[in-house]
């Protein structure tokens, strides 16, 4: 890549960074941006899965006071996410790109719509059936790690409505959980990916530094924003990445 290029993605890499503590939609930013500077969809993909982690163990760090007292939820809906990722990463290597594809866009829509409607169906799922949520949170974990590996665009979108839908938490401390989760299923992807893949590595270095600074940045944002708007905010940019992904599949 040449300078200016680079310069490009470290720029984009600050605001994703931001995004993705808040809401988890960043790659929608950097996918298209370094197929647009000449890179394959897999590569793109695969690089930006790497360069996007240290933003989010960076924006987990600084809601490490969130994840108090969430060791008996994070032993439960860390190792699907982790062992969905790897599952995710063999799917990527073995299924024609278009499934996911068409798949992608659905999938943010329903987060998105999940996470603005969280309190109400939240409520009425746990007076409904509130011994199946074990089962349905390890399922479900499993599969959003799946799609985490195999894309992630809007990962921590899907695992804050999941977890909105299946954990009885507040707001903040449920992002800090999603924070985790996303760095799981990136990160899990992107490990392997640094040994299988055609990972660009002065992009991925580039947007790693940047994302590292910018994740800080959104989880404060995070952090001091009503549980109204924070859901809010989550669930627009949701719709407007899957309306982006739309547009790109068809």
């Amino acid at each position: 890549m040449t300078p200016l290029a680079l310069g490009l993605v470290a720029a984009t890499g600050l605001v994703v960074g931001m995004l993705n503590a808040v809401a988890g939609a960043g790659a929608i930013l950097t996918f298209p941006l370094m197929v647009g500077l000449g890179l394959s969809p897999l590569a793109a993909n695969v690089t930006n899965c790497v360069g996007v982690v240290p933003g989010s163990i960076a924006a987990t760090i600084r809601l490490r006071g969130d994840l108090r007292g969430q060791g008996r939820t994070l032993r439960k809906v860390v190792p699907p996410a982790a062992i969905g990722s790897v599952l995710g990463v063999i799917l990527l290597f073995t299924l024609p790109s278009k499934v996911f594809d068409y798949a992608a866009p659905g999938l943010l829509a329903l987060g998105a719509v999940l996470v603005l409607t969280q309190p109400l169906l939240a409520k009425k799922l746990r007076a409904v059936a509130p011994h199946r949520n074990k089962p349905a949170l390890t399922a479900s974990m499993l599969a959003n790690g799946a799609y985490g590996g195999y894309f992630g665009a809007g990962v921590g979108i899907i695992f804050a409505a999941l977890l909105g839908l299946l954990v009885t938490d507040d707001a903040h401390r449920m992002n800090a959980l999603k924070n985790v989760l996303q760095t799981v299923a990136n990160g899990v992807a992107g490990l392997i990916f640094c040994f299988t893949a055609p990972v660009n590595w002065p992009a991925a270095i580039v947007l790693a530094a940047t994302t590292a600074i910018g994740g800080p940045l959104g989880a404060r944002l995070a952090r001091h924003l009503p549980a109204t708007a924070l859901r809010s905010v989550i669930g627009v940019l949701g719709l407007i990445t899957a309306s982006t992904l739309m547009l790109r599949a068809f």
